[in-house]
């Protein structure tokens, strides 16, 4: 290797030339023989293109690691928003406006009744860590004023998905308060939620309105679905066991709701009001009878036996049971679980 550098060295720089270079590099080094020499040379600039190129590797690296913790700095500096919901349908938009800027749960556990429910005081420990509360309003959560008193005015922050909604009926009639089974009224909803979010943590602002015009389009499309789906039935008459929670559906989608009872689901109907509702069923010719997911099915097994008819469940979407919380069940599953019932139910074509 040194003969042959030695002889590139030479028709580089002529005979004369490559010796001085030679002799001048061995005193320096010690080397009595000048091919020694210019094998030292060699090795020593290759040892310094190495060293070169290891330091640019150091450089680069020492750059990447300053700048993945610097990206690391700033996640930490925008921890994820804790949201709690006091029913399904919020805390699933929830999510969805939110994305992963925040982590949504619902306050009430698995088959809990939001109209009866009672809170523990592990779930006023929860509330307590939470930065917004979803809930209703208009009357659902009659627990709820009760709760907040525990905490400092101002403590817990709060969304009313039914503040400034026009969901009442005529006047003089009660509030219906299952304004989520309304999708234009979701809609509604999930835009003034993305601008409450965007209040408390405005850099994600940009990302929550484009995620709730995402979730708005799920929503218009739902709405689509039940339009088509229920336009032509042979009946348009709603015969539920249960209390009048499909108000606003039925309205929305030109169906008449006939519900044993009222808005309240601790009413439980009278005996007239069974023998009117089998009266009404025969006189039509209906034969079938829509149970709520969430109460015992009884009455409806009575009536429909009456009637020598079926019955088939609707969900109020307000929670999950814990089967089908297993099973990764939400809003959107429910609702086209009650999609298909009606359809059934009142003979659509």
């Amino acid at each position: 290797m040194a003969r042959i550098l030695a002889k590139c060295f030479q028709r580089s720089f002529g005979s004369r030339s490559w010796r001085v270079v030679a002799m001048r590099f061995s005193l320096w080094t010690g080397c009595r023989d000048p091919h020694d020499a210019i094998k030292g040379m060699w090795i020593q600039a290759a040892a310094r293109s190495i060293i070169a190129s290891m330091r640019a590797v150091c450089r680069i690296l020492i750059v990447v690691s300053l700048a993945v913790a610097a990206a690391g700095a700033g996640h930490q500096t925008e921890p994820r928003l804790r949201i709690m919901a006091t029913v399904l349908p919020l805390r699933d938009f929830a999510a969805a406006v939110a994305g992963e800027r925040a982590e949504a749960s619902l306050l009430l556990p698995p088959g809990a009744e939001v109209h009866a429910w009672q809170p523990r005081p592990r779930d006023i420990a929860k509330l307590s860590e939470c930065d917004l509360l979803l809930h209703i309003g208009a009357g659902l959560e009659p627990w709820l004023a009760g709760l907040l008193k525990a905490f400092p005015k101002g403590r817990v922050r709060t969304f009313e998905a039914s503040a400034a909604l026009a969901h009442s009926g005529p006047s003089g009639q009660a509030i219906d308060p299952h304004i989520w089974l309304d999708f234009g009224l979701d809609v509604l909803i999930v835009r003034r939620l993305a601008e409450e979010l965007s209040r408390i943590a405005p850099a994600g602002a940009a990302a929550f309105k484009a995620n709730a015009e995402r979730l708005a389009g799920r929503l218009e499309a739902l709405d689509a679905a039940f339009s088509e789906g229920l336009a032509d039935c042979r009946g348009r008459d709603i015969v539920l066991a249960g209390h009048s929670a499909f108000g606003h559906l039925a309205g929305r989608y030109g169906l008449a709701q006939r519900a044993l009872y009222g808005l309240s689901p601790d009413a439980r109907p009278k005996a007239k009001d069974l023998m009117e509702a089998i009266d009404f069923c025969r006189a039509k010719g209906i034969r079938t009878v829509f149970a709520e997911n969430a109460v015992p099915p009884d009455l409806a097994d009575t009536l429909a036996r009456e009637i020598k008819g079926r019955v088939l469940v609707l969900h109020t979407g307000h929670n999950l049971s814990r089967e089908q919380l297993a099973e990764g069940l939400g809003f959107f599953d429910l609702m086209a679980e009650n999609l298909a019932a009606l359809r059934d139910g009142l003979g659509c074509r």
